[in-house]
């Protein structure tokens, strides 16, 4: 689990850093005197928990908090202070645990096994790969699907960013260059059955929405490395740096790949200006 802390006493860090470094599970991935300096850093690095002192200078932990969660809305929000009188103003900002000072070891150990069943209940059961190629996970198992354009189906509707996809699109993507008649419809709708069996049978039928017009997904109920990169998401843009391939076992994705590349080539281009 990766963790900040975020205190203008070094002695605070400090302690904080001691008192973690027995706990195999969690990461510290930065300690900041100055909150701005934590803003700045979750700009670009993903972190589960953030702890936080609340009387700080240019920025106190409140306000630190409400900029924290728009950089990143599931972040885990723990504050660490001496001002008990500060409890109910953390509580309206929806802040997620409250330790006072002075706290010890186990104090520290509760609250971080605490933190971590939190951030593990805010991912969803379902995540979809699309970065080289396309996977789907259930519960970090790899779902099979036993017909391939079942699969491409459910791929293609992941492509689509929630939006529906029409049986005439579907023929044209999946069964290029065949006659649009009835055989081939029955193609598409067989491979809408199967995408509902085989999530039916992990439990997640829900995620897809499937008729013999059109099929779409459901993006609120995945996660998906597409669309983390889509929200600007350090970790998933830099995973398509390293591979700079997007599913590539599909050639209609070809251009969404392109697209990809351009806001990443867009971006750097700014960074240079």
């Amino acid at each position: 689990m990766r963790v900040i802390i975020v205190d203008d006493e070094k002695l605070a860090l400090r302690q904080f850093q001691f008192e973690i470094e027995g706990i195999p599970w969690v990461e510290l991935s930065g300690a900041f005197l100055n909150p701005v300096q934590a803003l700045e850093f979750i700009e670009n690095h993903s972190v589960e928990a953030a702890f936080l002192d609340i009387e700080m200078p240019e920025m106190n932990g409140l306000e630190l908090a409400e900029k924290l969660r728009e950089l990143s809305p599931g972040l885990v929000i723990i504050y660490i202070t001496g001002y008990e009188q500060y409890t109910l103003d953390a509580l309206k900002i929806k802040a997620d645990y409250y330790l006072t000072k002075p706290y010890d070891n186990e104090d520290i150990k509760e609250v971080l096994e605490r933190a971590r069943l939190l951030s593990a209940r805010q991912k969803k059961r379902v995540y979809i790969r699309t970065f080289p190629r396309f996977e789907v996970f259930v519960a970090d198992s790899t779902v099979y699907f036993p017909n391939s354009k079942a699969k491409e189906l459910l791929a293609l509707c992941v492509d689509h960013c929630g939006g529906i996809v029409t049986i005439e699109e579907a023929v044209d993507k999946l069964w290029e260059g065949r006659k649009y008649d009835a055989r081939v419809k029955n193609l598409y709708r067989k491979a809408v059955m199967q995408v509902r069996q085989v999530l039916a049978a992990q439990g997640v039928e829900e995620i897809f929405n499937g008729n013999r017009g059109s099929c779409q997904i459901d993006i609120k109920k995945i996660d998906c490395d597409y669309y983390d990169f889509l929200k600007g998401i350090p970790e998933a843009v830099q995973k398509w740096k390293l591979g700079r391939k997007y599913l590539e076992e599909y050639s209609w994705a070809e251009e969404t790949a392109a697209n990809i590349e351009l806001s990443v080539t867009g971006k750097h281009f700014r960074d240079s200006e």
